[in-house]
Parts: structure tokens; C-alpha cells; sequence
């Protein structure tokens, strides 16, 4: 299989530049020691993930406009193995994360390590894209964006299997959706781009595999597919600085197709 290797295009490179240029020259640098973690579940398929600000001694929190962050995103790959592939959440860290001077998220293709590549959620309203500086759901209080969240699979049309993200704790607005179940509300999280709905059907995978670019790594002989279930929070420069921040990557488990 080809290795994909997303490539920043120059008018993004300078789009980062210029915000660390902005405010006479001197970026205002914004960080929060914050993470995201797994919770283990008993459910079948559900993972659970929680976010908590372990400090923030400067008050930086205070720096974001008021409904633009801290943003949740989360991420997605498929696999015929329940053990995520290595080197993932280190890629991501390193070329998204960048010891805080962060980017933003581009391409649906996130990042491709050893042939499994990472993807972003869309939404269920036309594919629309997450996109920065609010992603999938934003905090509607930059002071309090503690969380914990559910992602649950939904089958809702025969094989076809929608992750459904309700946020369990914490008050976050859900962005991109055509409806939301609620209280409380919830988002409808699908294939990148305009693909729609998770297909659980191994066998209709491999008869139509250009159909499924993302399941190119289950083998001919593999009985059950996994979807890897990866989150990181990101606070984009909606706000008194110029950087951007996004907590290390966390793999939150994985769901059976």
C-alpha cells in the first residue's frame, strides 16, 4: 500500500507564521498544564475519555474568547487487530503538538505511520469537516472545560454504524450537526469527508474496497475490524495570544465494527 504523507501547503506555513508574528512582533504564549485520559469501560462498544486542567498558574484560561476553547477533537483509524499500531500518538505529538507552538488540523488524512493512517471525524450534515478554531465541541466556559465524554457505536441502518459523542460531565457546544439528541447533546461522528456511515460488514469491505480507503488495512483472512478511537484538546488563537496549544494525543480504546 502507498504510504499518504499529508503536506502543509505554503499559504499555510505562512498563515502560522504571521499569527507568531502578530502583537508587535511578540508572541503571547498560551499554556495550560491540561490532559486528556481513557476510562475504562464495561459497556461493548464504548470508550470513555476525560479531560481535566491539572494547572494553570498564569490564568491563561482567561486569554480564550468566550465559546472558542478549549475544543475536544477526536480521530480515527481501522484495524483487523484490537492493539493500536505503534508510533501514532508520538507523530501526532510532533508534528501537531510542537511543544505548544502548535498546527492546526488541515487534512482529513491526519498523519500515516507504517501504512495505517489517521483520520478526522466529519460530521453527519453533508461531511462537513471539524474544523479549527472549535473542532468537534468547544467549552461554553473557557474558566471551566473539564469534561468526561462517551463515544458509543449506533448501528442505524442495517450494517452501517454511526459513533455517537456525548459529553457526560461539563458544558461544551457541539458544532457542525444537523440535530442532537437532548439533553444532553450529542454528536453524530462518521467517516471523513463525505463517506457517511461506519460499514460493519467486513465482507461488503472487501468486495467494493475502493469504497473504503480507510479499511485498506484489513487483511484477506481477518474475521473483525477495529475502529482506534484517538483524542487530543486543542485551544486555538481566538483569544490574547498567538500560539497554538493541543494536549498530547490519548488512544481512548477501540470499538468493534
Amino acid at each position: 500500500m502507498k504510504r499518504r504523507i499529508p503536506i502543509l501547503s505554503t499559504a499555510s506555513v505562512f498563515f502560522i507564521a504571521l499569527i507568531l508574528l502578530v502583537s508587535c512582533g511578540i508572541a503571547t504564549r498560551f499554556y495550560i498544564d491540561s490532559r486528556i485520559v481513557k476510562l475504562n469501560s464495561s459497556i461493548k462498544g464504548t470508550v470513555l475519555g476525560k479531560y481535566s486542567v491539572i494547572s494553570d498558574p498564569l490564568n491563561n484560561l482567561s486569554w480564550i474568547d468566550v465559546g472558542s476553547g478549549p475544543s475536544l477533537m477526536l480521530f480515527y483509524l481501522i484495524t483487523d487487530d484490537p492493539n493500536p499500531p505503534s508510533g501514532i500518538i508520538s507523530t501526532f505529538n510532533s508534528t501537531y503538538q510542537r511543544n505548544y507552538a502548535g498546527m492546526p488540523i488541515l487534512s482529513d488524512e491526519i498523519l500515516t505511520v507504517n501504512d495505517y493512517t489517521l483520520y478526522r471525524f466529519s460530521d453527519d450534515h453533508q461531511g462537513t469537516d471539524f474544523k479549527s478554531p472549535y473542532y468537534i465541541a468547544s467549552a461554553v466556559d473557557p474558566l471551566d472545560p473539564d469534561f468526561t465524554c462517551t463515544i458509543t457505536k449506533n448501528i442505524s441502518n442495517g450494517t452501517l454504524a454511526d459513533m455517537n459523542l456525548t459529553f457526560d460531565t461539563g458544558a461544551y457546544t457541539i458544532h457542525n450537526q444537523s440535530f442532537s439528541y437532548g439533553p444532553p447533546p450529542t454528536a453524530t461522528l462518521r467517516r471523513f469527508g463525505s463517506y457517511g456511515q461506519f460499514e460493519t460488514d467486513i465482507f461488503k469491505v472487501r468486495g467494493t474496497p475502493g469504497n473504503y480507503p480507510e479499511y485498506q488495512e484489513i487483511s484477506s483472512t481477518a474475521s473483525s475490524m477495529f475502529i482506534h478511537i484517538y483524542a487530543a484538546v486543542n485551544v486555538s488563537p481566538k483569544g490574547s495570544f498567538n500560539n497554538i496549544y493541543w494536549t498530547d494525543l490519548v488512544n481512548l480504546g477501540y470499538i468493534t465494527l
